[in-house]
């Protein structure tokens, strides 16, 4: 089901990027609206959970992979314990540090939630159905909700 759901947000922005330059403006701002009325029907937390979700999960001892895919000098700056540190450029040659078990929960950490969303969507595509990112990111997500951070 999710895969489908983001197999569906794909091809409307990319049909409503394609058809952008084909169309008149009347055209387009229908096509924007279409868009949007479809992203503001997404379930809140779609594929993000906020840090004090994952925070409680961690203290309850869940088993979480948490895959850090900042620069090194920024994991070393500050990471969630317990967190693995592959780069984003460097996660499709190193899948096999990840699960192999397409259905463990993983959660993925980037600064500001954009590298993590990247990762998350890839993973999704190569079948991993129990994947989320770190909403909001590590900096505003855990570290300033003061959340404990390794250095």
């Amino acid at each position: 089901m999710r895969k489908s759901v983001i197999s569906i947000a794909l091809l409307v922005f990319a049909l409503t990027l394609g058809i952008a330059g084909l169309v008149s403006a009347q055209e387009n701002a229908a096509a924007w609206e279409a868009a949007a009325s479809y992203l503001s029907s997404l379930p809140q937390g779609f594929n993000g959970i906020p840090g004090n979700t994952l925070k409680a999960k961690l203290d309850s001892g869940e088993k979480i992979f948490l895959l850090d895919v900042r620069e090194p000098n920024e994991f070393a700056a500050g990471r969630i314990e317990g967190a693995v540190n592959i780069p984003v450029r460097d996660v499709p040659k190193s899948l096999d540090k990840i699960p192999q078990d397409k259905a463990a929960q993983i959660v993925v950490i980037c600064a500001s939630a954009v590298r993590s969303g990247y990762v998350v969507e890839a993973l999704t595509f190569k079948g991993y159905t129990n994947t989320k990112h770190l909403a909001a990111g590590f900096i505003a997500g855990w570290e300033k909700a003061g959340h404990p951070v390794v250095k």
